[in-house]
Parts: structure tokens; sequence; C-alpha cells
């Protein structure tokens, strides 16, 4: 069950696809789906693990500013490697109308 949500999931766009596309025209049809995935990412941030509890006498050693809201950089390069994917599996959904 878990795996067959991609697969259900591909059958969604076809008959979707025109119902977008007589609405919104084929610049909003494009549109919706990154507003979707945008939102995604605002889900996605609410699973961040808390911190572990510090027991260190020494001064911390955190990164600075900005750094620290972001995962190391393995999960980084391996999130952009999905992005990309995402970003050319969904055409033959957008050009097959």
């Amino acid at each position: 069950l878990v795996v067959s949500g991609a697969s259900v999931s591909g059958l969604a766009p076809p008959p979707l696809v025109p119902l977008l596309l007589e609405t919104y025209g084929w610049r909003g049809a494009l549109l919706l789906p990154p507003a979707i995935s945008f939102n995604l990412v605002a889900a996605g941030a609410l699973l961040r693990p808390m911190p572990p509890p510090r027991e260190s006498s020494g001064p911390p050693k955190d990164r600075p500013g900005l750094m620290r809201l972001l995962p190391p950089p393995p999960f980084l390069r391996y999130a952009l490697a999905f992005v990309l994917v995402d970003a050319g599996y969904y055409v033959p959904f957008v050009h097959g109308e």
C-alpha cells in the first residue's frame, strides 16, 4: 500500500490536465504543481528532529546564523537530487495533452 501511492498519483494528472487547462489556461496550469510542491516544503519543515540536549561545559560550537537552520550538506545534496528528478518527471503529463 505504501509503494502504490506513486503509481496511483501517476494516474491523476492525465484527466486533471485538461480541466486545469480549461479553467486556468496553460500558464496557470503550469503554476499549480510548483505551488502545491511549495506548500509541501512547509509541511516538511515541521518534520525536523529535535536537537539533542547539550551536556558539555565548554562553549557551544553552533554554526553561525542561518546555517543552524539548514540540515547537513549530505542531506542537502540528497534533497537537490530529488528536486532535479521531480522537475523532469512531470514533463510527460504536461506535454501529453
